[in-house]
Parts: structure tokens; sequence; C-alpha cells
């Protein structure tokens, strides 16, 4: 955007106030970094959760900015308090209502607007976005529909994967890659949305033409949104993205997500059990698989304005559990609506492999074991509805303690675990605190591990603690036979688990 001037930006941010005379200024690059800036750049000062911009624009000044954009404080201030200068002379300062929703926009011009050069899906929920995504990206490319994804696996598209910060990126990065995305012929672009992204504005202006909503889990994300009400809060905001016109794919079996898709005017496509729109029969489960029947209903909308007439096709997935067939079964009605032929879905459903950590199967036998990455009481319980199906002689379970997410978290994962340790044996539970695994940003603090233990103390289930991970997987391994299942559960700290499961079990054989 080399050339623009303070005048054209400033007509694409309501409200925004231009000291008189700069208007003719041109500036280069958008920028919220200031150890990005380059002479002449164009510098926002976005107040984030550990630093605000406000602070950084001398530093921004130094390197060159043309002008700054600042958030009022509501009586007409900046909230830097400052008067920018270079070289003796004022910088422009852009003074605007929301610095973030200013940033939103800024990128949106910078990169020409690209999100209007395709069709958007968005998807959202507590859990299942990265799977779901992943699902119809698949989808997607047996359709042979030019598809790009952005979320916690990367930005994707033509067959390359750029690193990508955040599971939603910054405005920035986000219009940045939705145009590099629309230079290579990319029809569709479909992306994760976490609640952080919808409070920071991050994709503020957007619009989807589809929508998916997972689920939504009580106490996710208490450490940065204080109660569930405010995470519902946050999360309803992804409705305010969606085309009115736009369908709505959500879990027919999640009571929040329900509620919240009543508020949607477009259709609400319903997946699951019950009258769903999109109804679920499962057929048959094994530990290589599941074998299920989709029957669509009703008519289905698609985004070039046709309908599927009602029909049911079979599906064969890599995957298992509950949880998994959701994700499938959203992943399916979406590619549909995007314009995939049943067969196709079918086919491309049925190669996609199981997820990392996600009711994963590491062996099925000597003994069976099972990694799933268990966050909250709903994921625990998806893994004890599939244990119970899975034939074996003994079950032990190794969980790893959540870390840097709070008391509460898990005690309430304590308290799930104990529910399912009254209905199903556990012939060793081995709780740890991974201190061998977790990395700074996950470390289990002692008020969180004392939290764990004292709610299976106070629901007298026998545990083993151990503070070291490697430890916890010796204990439930040894002696463990080949029709034993194992399960390894836990988030961040147990990622290593399945490597340190194996190493363990070549040298136990």
């Amino acid at each position: 955007m080399t050339g623009t001037t303070l005048a054209e930006l400033c007509e694409h941010i309501p409200g925004a106030r231009l000291p008189a005379g700069a208007g003719a200024v041109c500036v280069g690059r958008v920028r919220d970094d200031s150890r990005q800036v380059e002479p002449n750049d164009l510098f926002v000062a976005v107040r984030g959760t550990a630093t605000d911009g406000a602070a950084h624009i001398a530093d921004a000044v130094a390197r060159g900015a043309a002008a700054v954009v600042v958030q009022d404080d509501g009586n007409g201030n900046a909230e830097s308090g400052a008067r920018p200068e270079r070289g003796g002379r004022d910088v422009p300062v852009i003074r605007v209502e929301n610095a973030r929703v200013a940033l939103a926009l800024l990128a949106a011009a910078a990169f020409g607007h690209p999100a209007r050069r395709m069709a958007l899906v968005g998807i959202t929920g507590t859990v299942g976005k990265t799977s779901v995504l992943a699902m119809l990206a698949e989808i997607l490319g047996r359709a042979d529909i030019d598809a790009g994804t952005i979320g916690s696996l990367g930005i994707r598209f033509t067959g390359r994967t750029t690193h990508n910060p955040n599971t939603t990126p910054g405005a920035l990065i986000l219009h940045e890659a939705l145009r590099d995305m629309a230079d290579a012929g990319v029809a569709v672009a479909a992306m994760e949305v976490t609640s952080h992204a919808l409070i920071q504005e991050r994709i503020y202006g957007l619009r989807y033409d589809l929508g998916i909503f997972t689920n939504l889990t009580l106490l996710e994300h208490m450490e940065y949104h204080g109660s569930f009400r405010s995470y519902a809060e946050a999360k309803l905001r992804f409705l305010d993205h969606l085309r009115e016109t736009a369908p709505l794919v959500h879990a027919a079996g999640d009571r929040a997500v329900r509620q919240t898709a009543r508020r949607h005017p477009g259709p609400r496509v319903s997946c699951g059990g019950g009258a769903a729109w999109v109804g679920i029969r499962r057929e048959s489960l094994s530990l290589h698989g599941t074998r299920l029947t989709l029957a669509i209903r009703r008519p289905l909308p698609r985004l070039d304005g046709s309908c599927l007439d009602p029909f049911s096709v079979p599906i064969r997935l890599q995957t298992l559990g509950r949880p998994n067939i959701i994700n499938a079964t959203l992943a399916a009605t979406a590619g549909l609506i995007v314009g995939a032929a049943p067969d196709v879905v079918q086919q491309a459903l049925a190669d996609v492999e199981p997820p990392k950590r996600r009711l994963e199967v590491l062996r099925d036998r000597a003994p069976i074991l099972i990694d799933d990455t268990v966050g909250h009481p709903d994921s625990i319980t998806g893994v004890f509805e599939l244990a119970e199906r899975v034939p074996h002689r003994e079950l032990r379970a190794v969980f790893c303690v959540r870390g840097k997410r709070g008391e509460l978290i898990n005690a309430r994962d304590a308290e799930a675990l104990a529910i399912w340790a009254r209905r199903v044996r556990i012939a060793g539970l081995h709780i740890t605190s991974a201190e061998d695994t977790a990395d700074e940003r996950n470390r289990v603090s002692d008020a969180e591990r004392r939290a764990f233990v004292r709610m299976l103390e106070s629901e007298s289930v026998p545990y083993v603690h151990h503070m070291r991970l490697e430890d916890a997987l010796a204990a439930a391994l040894t002696g463990a036979t080949d029709d034993d299942l194992v399960l390894l559960l836990g988030a961040q700290g147990m990622d290593a688990g399945a490597a340190i499961a194996r190493r363990l079990l070549s040298g136990i054989s």
C-alpha cells in the first residue's frame, strides 16, 4: 500500500479523527509491532494482554513511523497521553474509538479486501475446530475445490504451509494470508475462530458464508475470560460475523450451542441424534475405525444457491469415539454445502488419518494404547465411553494434570474421572504433574495438583501421583498384558507420552 495517504486510509475507519493538514501524508505498510516499523510506516498502538502499544509509540516514531493510530480514552484524549515527535516536528496522530477495530479495517484495506474475492468458512467451538478443519480441507481437495485453511496447523493453500503464531492470527497476518490465497486462485478459505480472536477483533469486518459451531464447554479459558458467561458471550459474537443467509452447521447434542444457534436468522443445520437435520446412525466400531450412516433429512442448502435433496450415505472412518464422529459429521455436512458430491465426501472421510492425540489408537495389542488430549470433563467422558466399548482385561490410566489453567478446571476434570472410576473398574490410576515434559507455559502449579488430587481423595478414588510423566507411564505399563487397555490422558504435558510409552514398551519386551 506504498503511496497511500492518511486521508485515504481514514476513509476505512468510521469516526477516525485526523489532524488538519495531515491527510496528504503518504505511508508505507501498516504495523502493530513497533519492532517491525520501517520509515514511513503507519503504527497502530493496540492495547494487548501483555503490553500496551501506546508504550511503544516513541520506539515506532524513532524507527521512522510516518504517523500513529491511537485509541481515545473516552474523553477525546489519546491513551498514551504523549505527543509523538520525530526530528523536532509532530508526527500525525489519528485518534480512533477502538484501535483493534481500526487495525482490522486498515489490514483489510492494505491488502485490497481479499476476503471479497472468495467464500469464507468460519469454524468455532471449544474443541474440535482443528479436526473439522482438517477433514473439511480433505473433502474440498477431493472435490477439486481450490481451498485454503487457517488454523492451529498453520496457513495452508496450494500445497504449502506457513507458520501461524496463533490459531486465529492477528488482522495483519490474516489479511495478508487471504490476499495470497486470493492471488493464488483459492475459491474457499476456511479458518478456525477462537474466543480470543473474537474478543480482540482480529476478524472484525469479515463475513462468513458458512459457519460451523462444534461445541461450547464449561470452564474453558477461565484464565482469560474469568467466567463461563463471559466465554459464552465471546463465542456468541461469532454469529455477528455470519451473513444473515449463511448456513450454520452445529452439533445438535450440545445444549449451549443449540441455544446459541437459535439467534442466527439463517439456516441452522443441526447434526446428531434425535430429529437433527443431519442424523447419525452408528453401525459398528473396532479399534481400526467406525462405520456409520449419515441421513440428510431435509433439503440441504448449498453456497451456489442450489439444494441437495434428502438422502443417506454410509461413512467409514479411521477415527473412534463420539467426538470424532461428530466432527466428521460437521465436516461432511459443511463439505456438501460448499459443493462436494456425496460420494466424494464418503471417499475423503474414509482416507482421513486419525488426528494426533484425539482418541488415537497407538497400539491395538500388547497392550492396547489409546492417547487423548483431554482438557475438560466432556472429553474425559468421550474417552471412557469408548473404553467401555473396547474389549479388554484390565483398564489402566495415566492422567496428566492440566497446567496453567487454574484449580477449578482441574478439580472438575478429577470429578469427571471419579465419576467414571465408579462406573468402570480402573486397575491402576496414575496421576502426573509431568515435570519432565511440560514446558514453562504448561507447568503444573502446586495449587493445580492439589485441586486435582483432593477431588479424587474426596471421592475415595485410589491413585498414585508421580512428579514425572515417564515414571507414571512406567508404573502403568509394568505388568500390562496383551489384552490390557492403557489410556494416556492429558493436555500439553502428555504430548510426549506416546513416544515415551513406545520406548518403555520396547525395553519391557
